[in-house]
This record gives structure tokens, C-alpha cells and sequence, in this order.
């Protein structure tokens, strides 16, 4: 090949790569964003780089081989973002001010059609420019002029992209802002959104996705269960809101919570329970219409004559799996007939199987609320009375009622300060207490210990728990002796000294009361003696049925001696323990004489001879079953219902009452 041929072949090739690489720009270009409107929604963006000649309009300076375009007043390229330009002489790009015209109105069409025109116009120009540029650096073999010529084809491929589709979406009727968004779905490589197949679209009713159906039932499902969570909160604020709020006239017409269920239906003509739809805020918020308790010595009066009659029961409430509190009113309406001090009881009598069973219940409910009273019994399996409120007693039954009775009150007076320290369902006389000081602002120190077996019998603990958020002279310590399983993070164990200690600061000087199952009385006595305690600032109510066996069992004699057919009858139905008599008690009233063993009390031996004496608690407390001594010397454990002057006098307790010599008793 000679000398001449080979610049020429070397010229052929530069124009040949030249052309490929002006083809790939123009198919590259579709995808790159144009620098203005990219930046507007991509601040902070790259911007061209400076040595790169950008298409010029009017007004700008003009490369010497590219003619001015003609056309509107073009803003200068470093205003506008480069290429892209702006509307109306605005700092906006031209796509994004697109956005804020909703229809595609005339002047938007004519304002729309000029900008793309006029982007073709620089388009075209920046092509030619580039070209130009591209031929000189191959003629030159400059690299960097080739670099910029590149630069100047792209833009210029952009701007003839953006123009064409701008008049290609006017000419289709496409609205602005679809317009825009089409165009930066575009530079941005974006999919349509009718393209991209919606995960588990079809196969649901109603044209709606499964997905959609599965997502809805569950949030509905989500929604179901938190109102139905709600609402059983609710009615247990309620119900607790309605034991603290004021008593009105006719409690039935306000029961504080569902009324149990009972085997036997209401009297007829007994007014039905309302439910408790009704605002537990309102209620809690309500205080309690504080009326002074009875006087000491108008309460003593009355439980000298107490007042027997039959109550209504008004409403049920389950306060543990075997703990029910009865709330009691007039069977006539109005007060209840009776005045009685926070610590007192009362005698409910009822006809079971043909005989006539009788059991004191401390009352819970605080004298202040006039209208009703409350009794909390717990169900025993051998307690005929306990069975029989538990299991036939309904809203609406009657009972008879004696009350009230008993001497283990605190009003406030007694002291400047009080520790209640209960077990089981020994805490009714203290709720009562703890009721009636709260709803009359007692300023003292009252400090409220209790012993359960585990969180779930622990009675009152919500209504315990307002009371004390309420008013901070009341500190409640609780302890379980099992907690296995449970949320408790309280104490453990039994009410022991350490307990007792940790729980009352300066235990010695402040008055106790304690109430509870025997054995746990007698182990918190013995601790607050090693505590200091004297003993007259202790005072005890026993919790339940007085030691020994059943009542009416008779004790056999050491000889065989033929007993009554009424005692022999007693004997092979209760379920007592083996008594021997070690001694005899005549009865001169009623002219029997029956066997009495080392454990049995007076009251005890006359019932299994059918002798009839008065009674109520069965404790010791009452004071009802009192009868004078004639012959013989007796022991009695509770003597808290016998003034010291009538036991001086000869007169004894017959619930208490035991001997182990012979007895002669005026009954």
C-alpha cells in the first residue's frame, strides 16, 4: 500500500467508529436522566461537567459553529439544570412544573408543545455539535475534545428524547401531570404499574385478592378481641367502681356486678338486677356519702336487742373461686332496719333438710352505706349454711336476719393508729373497718396485712388496690404462701414476726386487730409478743366454728348407759371424732341430764339432748348463748362476749363452756 493510502484507510476507520458510537449514544440516551429534572428530584445531584459545551439559546454566548436557536428566550444553562429549561421564566424544570397543571387546558397544550419544540431545536443543535466535535478529535487524535463532543451528542440525544415525547403525549391528549410522571418513570427505569403483577390478585369474591380478604380478617379478628378484652375490664371496673360508689335508695336498681347464678329462681314479684352498662369513671369518681356510724353505746344497745327480720338479697358477687359477697336490703324498701358498728355481725338462720341451722357472718360493707349490708362467706364443704348461700341462695331469695352483734369494732376514736392483720376470709371485719375509716377521712395510720394461701383467693385485692392509690395513710402488705405460676412478685410465706416487722414501723405503740383460722391467730399473737406487743393493745375475733366437733354430737359415757333416742339418732349421722364423757351436765329448766366429754362445750352437750339455748356466733363474741352456773367449775378460750361482772356473777359462755367434773346449768 503506498504512502497516500494509508491516512485515507485510517480516516475510513475513525468515521466508521465514529458513526457505532453516534448510534450507541442515541440507544443509550433514552435511559440517562436528564441532568435538570433529575436534579429537581435528586437534590445535590452531578451536574455536567465544566469543560462540557452546552446547547445555548438566545441570549447565551453561541459557539462559533452552532447558530442561536430560535424560538422563546431560553434561560441560561446554569439556572435551569442544563438542558431541561424552564417554564414561564421559573427556577422550576420544565417535567416538574408539569405536575401542577391537573388538565391538559389549552394554554398548557400550546405552553407544552412550544417547550418541546423548542428541546428539539436545541437537541438537534447539540447533535450537530457534537458531531462536529467527535470528527475533529478523530481528525486530531484528541482524546479530550472526543470526550466533549460525546458529552455535547448525549445532551443533545436527551433533549430530542424529551421534546419528542412531550409533543407525542400532547398530541395523545395525556394530561401534564401524567405526562411528568411518565417521563421520569422513564429516566428512572421504572416498570408500568399495570405491568408489575400484584402478588395473589385474583381468586377472591368480589374481585378482591385473598391476600387482601386474609388481611382484613385478621386485623377484624385483632379488633374483635381487644373490645371484647375492653369490655371485661370495663365490667370489672364497673363492678368494683359500684361496690365503692355511694348507696342510693333502691340498691337493686344498681347491683354491682352480675348477679350469680342459683339453682332456685327469685320469688316471684323480686325485681330483677340491671346490668352494669354504665360508666365506671362516673362511678369511681363518685365519693362515698359518708353517714357517722352508731355510737358505742347506742351500738351496744342494739346488739342487746337485735333487730331480727328477713333481708332481700339485692346482688351476688364472686370475689374468688369460692368466695361470694351478698349484698342484703330492706325487704320493704328503704335503709336497712338495724344500726351497726365497722366489725360487728350478723346471724343468718335458715330451714335446711327440716332443722333449723343458724351461722354469724362479720359484716363487710362499711356502716356508711345505709341502704344495704354485705356479708362475704366463703363455701365449706361441711358448713350447712356456707352450702346453702352458695348453692341455692339466687337475687331475690329471702333470709332471716339477726343483727347485729359482737364487740370486735374500731371507729377511729380507739386510737390514732390501727393494724389489721387478717388470713383467709378473716378479712371481712377488717374491710368493714378499712371501708368505714377510708369513706370518713380518718387521718391515721392504718396498716392492712393479709395472708392467703395463693393470688387467686386473695379477697378484695383489686378494690384493696384503689383504695390505696386513693388514700396514702392506707398500706396493704399481702402475702401467699404459694405463688407457683403466677404473676405475684409480692411477699411468700405465712404472716410470720419478720413479716409483721417489715411490713409496721413502730408495731409497739399502735393498736392490732386480728382475725383469722385459729391456728394462724395463735402463731401472729405469739409473734407480736416477741415483737413487744402488749397484750391489752391485741384484740381477736376467732374465724369460724368453735373448736371441738360437730355441733349435737353427743359423748357416749364410760359406762353403757343407754343415751336419749334423739342423741343416738345425732350420733350415727354426724361425722364427728370418738368423744368419751368424763363427766355429766344437768340441765334444771328443762330437767335432762346428757354425758359431756373433755372437749365439748355446754352449748354442744344440750343440743345433742335437744335442750334449747340461744346462740348466734358460736364464738364467743356474741354473748347471746349466756346461762348462770349453779354447780361446777368451767374453762372458756373467748370470753370477749362476757362483761367481767357477769362472769363474776356465775354466768358463762354455753359456746365456750367446757369441763371435765360435772355441771348443773340453769337451761
Amino acid at each position: 500500500m503506498s504512502a497516500g493510502a494509508m491516512p485515507r484507510a485510517r480516516s475510513r476507520q475513525w468515521r466508521l467508529a465514529a458513526a457505532l458510537l453516534g448510534m450507541w449514544l442515541s440507544n443509550a440516551a433514552v435511559a440517562q436522566v436528564d441532568p435538570g429534572d433529575h436534579s429537581a428530584h435528586h437534590p445535590g445531584g452531578a451536574t455536567p461537567a465544566p469543560d462540557v459545551a452546552a446547547p445555548v439559546g438566545p441570549g447565551t454566548a453561541t459557539s462559533p459553529a452552532v447558530p442561536p436557536a430560535s424560538g422563546p428566550a431560553a434561560q441560561p444553562a446554569g439556572g435551569c439544570g442544563g438542558m431541561m429549561g424552564c417554564m414561564g421564566g421559573g427556577p422550576r424544570p420544565f417535567y416538574a412544573t408539569l405536575l401542577d397543571m391537573p388538565t391538559l387546558t389549552p394554554e398548557a397544550r400550546r405552553t407544552i408543545e412550544a417547550e418541546g419544540q423548542r428541546r428539539i431545536g436545541w437537541g438537534a443543535q447539540a447533535v450537530g455539535l457534537g458531531a462536529s466535535r467527535v470528527q475533529q478529535a478523530l481528525a486530531a487524535n484528541d482524546a479530550s475534545a472526543f470526550q466533549r463532543g460525546v458529552s455535547n451528542l448525549r445532551e443533545g440525544v436527551q433533549m430530542l428524547e424529551s421534546g419528542t415525547a412531550a409533543l407525542r403525549a400532547v398530541e395523545a391528549g395525556t394530561s401534564p401531570r401524567q405526562i411528568a410522571l411518565t417521563w421520569f418513570r422513564d429516566q428512572l427505569s421504572l416498570p408500568d404499574a399495570e405491568a408489575v403483577p400484584m402478588p395473589m390478585a385474583t381468586g377472591g369474591p368480589r374481585g378482591l385478592s385473598w391476600y387482601h380478604l386474609t388481611t382484613m380478617a385478621f386485623l377484624v379478628a385483632f379488633l374483635i378481641g381487644t373490645l371484647t378484652l375492653q369490655y371485661a375490664r370495663m365490667r370489672r371496673i364497673a363492678a368494683l367502681a359500684q361496690r365503692l360508689a355511694p348507696a342510693s335508695p333502691d340498691p337493686t336498681a344498681r347491683p354491682g356486678g352480675p348477679p350469680s347464678p342459683g339453682p332456685s329462681a327469685p320469688p316471684s314479684g323480686a325485681a330483677a338486677p340491671q346490668s352494669l352498662e354504665q360508666p365506671a369513671r362516673a362511678a369511681i369518681a363518685a365519693a362515698p356519702t359518708a353517714s357517722p356510724a352508731p355510737s358505742p353505746a347506742a351500738a351496744t344497745a342494739a346488739a342487746k336487742r337485735p333487730w331480727t327480720g328477713m333481708l332481700r338479697t339485692a346482688a351476688i358477687f364472686p370475689e374468688t373461686p369460692d368466695v361470694k359477697t351478698f349484698r342484703l336490703v330492706n325487704a320493704d324498701g328503704g335503709d336497712i332496719p338495724f344500726t351497726f358498728m365497722p366489725g360487728q355481725f350478723l346471724t343468718v338462720s335458715a330451714e335446711i333438710d327440716g332443722t333449723t341451722a343458724k351461722r354469724a357472718y362479720t359484716i363487710a360493707s362499711s356502716p356508711t352505706q345505709s341502704s344495704f349490708v354485705e356479708v362475704t362467706v366463703k363455701r365449706e364443704k361441711q358448713g350447712l349454711i356456707s352450702r346453702y348461700l352458695h348453692d341455692k341462695v339466687a337475687v331475690g331469695s329471702l333470709l332471716e336476719v339477726s343483727a347485729p352483734a359482737g364487740v370486735f369494732t374500731f371507729t377511729g376514736a380507739e386510737a390514732d393508729s390501727i393494724v389489721l392483720i387478717s388470713g383467709g376470709v378473716g378479712i371481712t371485719p377488717m374491710m368493714s373497718i378499712t371501708r368505714y375509716l377510708t369513706d370518713r377521712s380518718y387521718p391515721g395510720d392504718i396498716f392492712f396485712l393479709y395472708g392467703a394461701r395463693a393470688p387467686l383467693d386473695f379477697t378484695f385485692r383489686e378494690e384493696l388496690e384503689h383504695l390505696q392509690k386513693r388514700h396514702p395513710n392506707l398500706h396493704v402488705a399481702a402475702t401467699m404462701e404459694r405463688a407457683e405460676g403466677t404473676t405475684w412478685m409480692g411477699s411468700l410465706g405465712y404472716v410470720s414476726k419478720e413479716f409483721i416487722a417489715r411490713s409496721v414501723p413502730e408495731i409497739t405503740r399502735r393498736r392490732v386487730h386480728l382475725c383469722g383460722p385459729p391456728a394462724m391467730m395463735e402463731a401472729v399473737k405469739t409473734a407480736l409478743a416477741e415483737l413487744g406487743v402488749p397484750r391489752e393493745q391485741v384484740k381477736t375475733e376467732a374465724f369460724g366454728p368453735a373448736r371441738g366437733v360437730a355441733p349435737g354430737t353427743p359423748a357416749p359415757l364410760p359406762v353403757a348407759t343407754p343415751a336419749p333416742a334423739a342423741a343416738t339418732a345425732a350420733a350415727t349421722t354426724a361425722s364427728a371424732v370418738p368423744r368419751v364423757a368424763t363427766a355429766e351436765v344437768e340441765f334444771t329448766k328443762s330437767g335432762k341430764t346428757g354425758p359431756l366429754a373433755p372437749d365439748q362445750s355446754v352449748l354442744e352437750a344440750a343440743e345433742a339432748i335437744e335442750v334449747e339455748i340461744d346462740y348466734l356466733c358460736r364464738v364467743g363474741i356474741c354473748g347471746v348463748c349466756k346461762v348462770p352456773l349453779l354447780k361446777g367449775e368451767v374453762t372458756m378460750e373467748v370470753e370477749e362476749g362476757l362483761p367481767p361482772e357477769e362472769k363474776a356473777r356465775g354466768i358463762i359462755l354455753a359456746c365456750q363452756a367446757k369441763s371435765v367434773g360435772n355441771l348443773k346449768v340453769d337451761a
